[in-house]
């Protein structure tokens, strides 16, 4: 017996001495590939910026600038009030400072800003509050932005439709810029020489000052691509297959190893790299009509480069899932990463174009990942937040907002909802809480809801205490004396709750708030003391949004920078003969338009109501998403690693199935797709056909005007237009399936994956 303890004592530490050092060299390979992807990615990026320097004439960065110029309109109006509003001994101290050689800051020449050199916790400090002034008044025109076009604007015609966050940045943006460049209020898409008095020299502005707008781009990019890698490793760290639960499985090591034939790749890359300098892979190039063949024309006829990077791609990620099982989640990870941080399309739309959807996938996945640790709350306000940047963010979230309703856990749900409508809240104070009257309205709520949550957390106690009380005062009493005692106390609650409710609205109580004060009262009994924290977070954000409806709130942010959107493009989809979806098919190949009555049902209240194109695909997209989240609720209580095929699936149904579309927006599923490395080599090959495909219509919306940077490339890509629908189509009806259908079954009682 002692010398078998012996033995396992050795072939443990054995075991234990590899793993130590495997783990050791996957850290040291995984910090040596992040340090020279992020210098590829990033030499890709500028690189891209440079090539495609004649498509950055495209309108979106010039209304960019129109709206943080505007914005910044409205704050020098505010600067000008507050000036009038000061007292003459305000302007003295003022006067004295400028004697004194110190300046106070302004829109038009602020000073240095907070982050430039020299940095330090001192010059940050004083900066601040040299700044602060500055700030607040940008942050009041920023509101009255909208404000301003609510009320000035009668017929709609925005011409905004920016929601506040993307106009916030845009604002700070054009600030930096017009600080730097003083007298350009445009971009410059040719060199503009103008002249600084701070510097008392002569600048100019280039294209380049769109820098720091690139800088987020590529941080957001970054930022994706590590939420990327964290999802998929947690997510295969999760799923414990069959071979893991036998007697004997866990150690070894044998079992531990992928299928051999995921080698076969790795195999045939070898043999295509040696073979590949004595084969012509090249097709004959169309002679285009400038007589000249760029770079990506080469790449895109040369059946060798595609050949390669097919074979290249499937031998990175079947090695990865080769891998035996403690390294092979890093390294799925670390593929699917990559492919995030490098994705062409990506990269095309960020740099190429100059978009912000970049801006989508990492609040998204953040959510994701938060939700995949338990923590609701933060989830939901990432989510609140992230909405706040981009809309379409509205259209693919109820995947994780509704999960945990549908995977029978409440409690949750009630957390990733008062995150996240605390979170949008939080952005939006400034529209929804307009006055004193709501501030008192909030604070009464809160702390109404604190006083009740505290008083529940000694329910036991008073329980006790109170049937003891009962049954001393009950004593003689007959049971009609009892009910009546009884009801008398609850009405005498409700009615103290609706008086006080009654003092804080200037137009009574309504249902809601009724409902709210009810809520506030009874639901703490009912809860478990960790949810507590999260119902008082529900219970602020309820009344933020109440004082919105009932208390004098502006709805100005919703009717310009979200409403108003879908009423400027109306149209089926945006971007001539680019995107190919369901909407391109019904317009080209039907001559369906927009607002074409497809069928009429009737509803049992409300009577007959028609549906046209663009209600009827919203319809279908909407029950879609519905069965994505049912499939995302029954793969995350399993911890099935399909749950990232539910994430995926949302945003492929957004860009094929609804209307008013751009080709820009299919870069968002060809990014989120690196997900699906982590769940099966064999998905993993959608993830290329989405960026091929987005590549392709998103480089035929570019080339329409100037087919000169890939006349062969547009010459091959732009007669696909709009059939590829039928495989986008195609490629949307496979996610969903694939997200409905379970990856396990029960064989002898073991789970099998």
């Amino acid at each position: 017996m002692i010398g078998g303890g012996q033995e396992r004592s050795t072939g443990w530490s054995r075991d234990g001495a590899v793993r130590l050092l495997g783990w050791g060299f996957v850290v040291a390979v995984l910090i040596y590939y992040a340090w020279r992807m992020v210098g590829i990615g990033l030499d890709w990026r500028q690189s891209f910026w440079v090539y495609w320097a004649p498509e950055h004439s495209q309108g979106d960065i010039d209304n960019a600038m129109k709206y943080g110029d505007m914005a910044l309109r409205e704050a020098e109006a505010v600067a000008d009030a507050d000036e009038a509003q000061k007292s003459q001994a305000q302007k003295d101290a003022e006067q004295k400072l400028i004697d004194a050689g110190e300046r106070p800051a302004t829109i038009a020449r602020p000073g240095p800003g907070l982050f430039d050199s020299p940095f330090n916790a001192e010059n940050f400090r004083r900066r601040w509050q040299h700044l602060r002034p500055v700030y607040s008044q940008i942050l009041r025109g920023w509101v009255q932005t909208y404000e301003r076009l609510s009320k000035e604007t009668p017929d709609g015609e925005y011409d905004l439709d920016y929601p506040p966050m993307r106009l916030l940045v845009m604002t700070l943006w054009t600030w930096h810029v017009e600080s730097c460049y003083p007298g350009v209020t445009r971009f410059p898409h040719v060199p503009e020489r103008v002249f600084d008095p701070d510097r008392n020299q002569t600048v100019v502005a280039t294209m380049d000052v769109a820098q720091p707008v690139l800088r987020l781009n590529a941080a957001c990019e970054g930022a994706t691509a590590i939420c990327i890698f964290i999802l998929v490793w947690l997510w295969m760290a999760r799923s414990r297959p069959a071979e893991m639960t036998e007697a004997g499985g866990a150690g070894s090591w044998r079992r531990r190893w992928g299928d051999p034939m995921l080698l076969a790749p790795v195999v045939l890359f070898g043999i295509a790299t040696f073979l590949r300098p004595n084969l012509s892979w090249q097709i004959t190039l169309p002679a285009p009509d400038s007589g000249e063949v760029s770079p990506i024309d080469v790449r895109i006829a040369s059946i060798g480069w595609w050949t390669m990077l097919l074979l290249r791609y499937l031998s990175a990620v079947c090695l990865a899932r080769f891998l035996p099982r403690p390294f092979r989640a890093p390294m799925c990870a670390l593929v699917a990463a990559t492919l995030a941080w490098l994705n062409p399309a990506s990269i095309l739309d960020s740099f190429g174009w100059m978009q912000w959807d970049s801006w989508l996938p990492p609040f998204f996945l953040a959510a994701a990942i938060l939700a995949t640790l338990d923590w609701w709350v933060a989830a939901g306000l990432v989510l609140g937040v992230g909405c706040m940047f981009k809309g379409q963010l509205l259209f693919v979230m109820p995947v994780l907002v509704l999960c945990p309703l549908l995977a029978g856990w409440p409690g949750r749900f009630m957390r990733i909802v008062a995150g996240t409508a605390a979170g949008a809240g939080l952005i939006l104070w400034p529209w929804l809480v307009t006055n004193g009257q709501a501030e008192k309205w909030i604070f009464f709520t809160v702390t109404t809801a604190a006083f009740f949550c505290l008083l529940s957390a000694f329910r036991g106690f008073l329980w006790r205490q109170g049937r003891q009380a009962w049954n001393q005062l009950s004593t003689g009493w007959d049971p009609l004396a009892r009910r009546a005692a009884l009801a008398g106390a609850a009405l005498l609650v409700v009615g103290l709750v609706y008086l006080l409710l009654l003092l804080f609205t200037r137009h009574g109580t309504p249902p809601a708030s009724a409902l709210l004060a009810a809520g506030i009262v009874l639901v703490p009994w009912f809860l478990s003391r960790r949810l507590i924290g999260a119902w008082l977070l529900l219970a602020f954000a309820a009344s933020m949004w109440l004082v919105y409806f009932r208390v004098g709130g502006s709805s100005s942010w919703w009717e310009v920078g979200f409403f108003y959107g879908t009423q400027k493009h109306d149209v089926m989809q945006l971007g001539a003969s680019s995107l190919s979806n369901l909407s391109s098919i019904l317009h080209e190949r039907y001559d369906w338009q927009l607002h074409d009555v497809v069928t009429t049902f009737k509803r049992p209240i409300f009577g007959m109501t028609e549906l046209d194109v663009q209600s009827f695909c919203a319809v279908i997209f909407a029950a879609a998403v519905l069965l994505c989240t049912a499939a995302a609720a029954v793969h995350v209580r399993r911890k099935d690693p399909r749950f990232l095929i539910a994430l995926v699936a949302p945003w492929v149904l957004f860009t094929t199935l609804l209307t008013q579309m751009t080709a820009r927006y299919t870069t968002l599923p060809a990014v989120m797709g690196s997900l699906l490395i982590g769940v099966s080599a064999e998905m993993s090959l959608l993830p290329f056909l989405q960026t091929v495909l987005a590549c392709a219509m998103l480089g035929n919306q570019m080339l329409q005007t100037n087919s000169s940077q890939a006349p062969v490339a547009f010459s091959i890509t732009h007669p696909t237009y709009p059939d590829l629908g039928w495989l986008m189509v195609l490629l949307a009806a496979v996610f969903l399936c694939s997200a409905l259908m379970p990856s396990w079954r029960w064989r002898r009682g073991v789970e099998v994956v």
